[in-house]
């Protein structure tokens, strides 16, 4: 029988739903050339002519386990650094539970990856400024930045905003923020091929009437210029929460209308989890996709998730770029200096 014949109708529909990228990765593999028209998905297309040319099913089959293993890359950077910056021991707003554990779980991932991972936890904004200085200053030009921020956060003006450890509830300042343009303009500086920037926080707009003291210093937050591939990703729409998904291992069932009180003791029996961002992120890291098109289905994972969140994606650039393409310079040297910075900042920096 031909390959038609012979193939089980499941195997014959997930054939038909490959991209056309994947299709070209397995035409490659076959040793074909495949012109595709509109009329009919590239796979069914792929499908007919791989029966005309007298392929088995199982000559079929280790082709598209051989396509579903190759990795395209797209461009070998000098560098893969992760920058992973939690704060959830603030001083005056409400503490949180999963940024430290967000950091850790995307380390993990994104050393298997190929990257150098710094997570930087609790700091007031000029530490933070003086050690994203320090590292960024590090990185050779053309390299993969990952940039997370997982903490408290508001928007001021279109401006997003990290809010420090320090932070007070009303009458903020400027110098309790680290802005969104103060990063993408330092981040400029190492000429990144690629910057991956995440703001998993809230951005809810500060009233204006109890702090006046950060409006006025709207007129001069920075500018920044793009020197490549920029692809910003947003946990959540201006003015919505951004959620942090906990699992408190006890004895009482709690109910929608209910609010848990963490009281002493509690953290010991949370079951390590994270915020609905960073569990789709987590999940979807090792695919064998461009950068741009895992955060799509990241987004799309988040807006299915338990408690209604949208996240916003931005993209400068439109250069296909993976974050597991191979780098070509020298790790070793790097990671002796960002490990220098770590030590010298060890008391909330770590490797």
């Amino acid at each position: 029988m031909s390959l038609l014949q012979s193939l089980s109708y499941p195997e014959y529909k997930n054939v038909c739903a490959m991209s056309k990228e994947q299709c070209d990765i397995l035409a490659k593999l076959a040793n074909l050339t495949v012109t595709y028209n509109d009329s009919k998905s590239p796979g069914e297309q792929l499908m007919k002519f791989l029966d005309r040319r007298g392929f088995s099913v199982s000559q079929f089959q280790q082709l598209v386990t051989n396509t579903l293993n190759f990795k395209v890359t797209y461009f070998r950077p000098q560098s893969k650094v992760a920058i992973l910056i939690a704060n959830d021991k603030y001083e005056h707003l409400s503490k949180l539970i999963t940024p430290s554990i967000d950091c850790e779980s995307l380390a993990v991932n994104l050393k298997e990856l190929g990257f150098i991972c710094m997570i930087i936890r609790n700091t007031y904004s000029e530490d933070l400024k003086n050690i994203l200085t320090q590292v960024i200053s590090q990185i050779p030009e053309d390299s993969y930045c990952f940039i997370f921020y997982a903490g408290h956060g508001c928007e001021l003006c279109n401006t997003k905003c990290i809010l420090s450890i320090d932070c007070p509830t009303e009458n903020i300042e400027i110098d309790h923020c680290v802005t969104e343009n103060w990063i993408l303009r330092e981040i400029s500086k190492c000429k990144p091929e690629l910057c991956v920037l995440i703001m998993d926080m809230c951005r809810m707009y500060l009233d204006r009437n109890t702090n006046l003291p950060i409006f006025a210093a709207v007129p001069f937050i920075e500018d920044y210029i793009i020197h490549s591939n920029l692809l910003i990703g947003y946990s959540a729409e201006s003015s919505q929460a951004a959620y942090e998904v906990l699992q408190i291992e006890c004895s009482t069932t709690l109910d929608n209308c209910v609010t848990y009180e963490l009281k002493p003791g509690d953290t010991g029996r949370i079951v390590p989890g994270s915020s609905q961002y960073v569990a789709a992120l987590c999940e979807r890291l090792m695919e064998n996709v461009d950068v741009s098109t895992l955060l799509d289905k990241v987004h799309a994972d988040v807006e299915n998730s338990m408690k209604k969140q949208r996240p916003i994606k931005v993209q400068c650039g439109v250069a296909k770029r993976s974050l597991y393409d191979p780098v070509r310079g020298n790790t070793p040297d790097l990671l002796c200096n960002l490990q220098e910075i770590s030590e010298k900042y060890k008391e909330c920096v770590s490797m």
